[in-house]
């Protein structure tokens, strides 16, 4: 089973409940919110466009040289890069595996939804979210059975359609049964298509064949489309929408009686219970009205000079 990735700001919190219940998870950092932060520390144009090229550099050498460029630039990168580990949201140092996902987007979507309906009472508000969910996966649903003529989804058939494009310009070399050489006037790659891996590191990082790797399935014959990750076919697209969102009776039928596990009927009973909390510690905080202070009149200034309610005489402002 491949490991678990979890992108997020990776607060306190967030990071001790990761390593609580999924250990093995490779745990990053969402790139909008380092970027972001880059750019409030820095305020460099020229070093934020040096930060996204060795954001998105494929091998840790190309990493390294783009770190160089910023530490000649500004010496205060170096303590950056120590608060943000590198491991945590560069492209070539990641361990887990994203494909192309850097950012919080999802999330995004869902906390648009939660804001739809946050003043409504908690079992109105999830309700709002269970329709949201139905809607969204109903239109998938359909989405993927009209995709019919083609293996992959259409995002990564458009990738692979421009890696076969770029292809035409390479010369394969056949090692072995698996093994390619592909020359280009920029470079050499070498690719294992047993292995799936290619020299340039992109398609062990996005999980589609790049253009090395399509030159050489392309020469001996093989279908680029089946060398992509499965999560990308349309199968696995149609299985994730596959599941149904049941649909629940009005709230006036949750006391009625249901179908127990053996066919008889219980009585279904449904108490929501306030959330546990705790006695702050230190005397408690309140305000004492006295029955006497209610009852006595308010007291109204009047000036002495003036004979003016309101103020004072000494705040008075008539002319003498």
């Amino acid at each position: 089973m491949p490991r678990l990735t979890i992108l997020s700001e990776r607060q306190k919190g967030v990071v001790e409940a990761v390593e609580t219940h999924f250990p093995s998870a490779c745990h990053g950092f969402c790139l909008r919110y380092v970027s972001e932060n880059f750019r409030d520390t820095f305020k460099n144009s020229k070093l934020v466009n040096i930060f996204w090229n060795a954001v998105y550099a494929l091998t840790p050498v190309e990493f390294e040289a783009k770190i160089s460029e910023m530490v000649e630039i500004s010496q205060d990168v170096i303590p950056w890069l120590q608060n943000f580990l590198p491991q945590l949201w560069a492209v070539s140092c990641f361990d887990g595996v994203r494909y192309d996902h850097f950012t919080l987007g999802v999330t995004e979507l869902l906390y648009n939804w939660a804001l739809e309906c946050h003043e409504l009472p908690i079992v109105q508000m999830m309700e709002h979210i269970r329709h949201q969910l139905a809607f969204w996966f109903e239109e998938r649903r359909d989405t993927g059975m009209r995709l019919t003529s083609s293996i992959l989804v259409p995002s990564a058939e458009k990738r692979i359609t421009e890696a076969t494009m770029d292809a035409r310009c390479y010369q394969v070399l056949r090692a072995n049964e698996v093994e390619f050489e592909i020359v280009s006037t920029e470079r050499t790659n070498i690719v294992d298509i047993s292995s799936r891996i290619c020299s340039c590191r992109r398609w062990q990082i996005y999980g589609i064949p790049c253009a090395h790797a399509a030159a050489a399935l392309i020469s001996c014959g093989q279908t680029v489309q089946l060398f992509a990750e499965p999560c990308f076919t349309v199968a696995s697209y149609r299985e994730t929408y596959s599941q149904v969102i049941n649909p629940i009776p009005d709230k006036y039928l949750w006391n009625e009686l249901g179908q127990g596990a053996d066919g008889g009927g219980i009585q279904v009973e449904i108490k929501i219970r306030p959330p546990k909390t705790r006695r702050p510690p230190g005397r408690p905080k309140k305000k004492v009205l006295r029955v006497e202070n209610l009852k006595k009149p308010k007291r109204v200034v009047q000036c002495g000079r003036c004979h003016l309610l309101g103020h004072s005489q000494k705040k008075c402002t008539l002319p003498i």
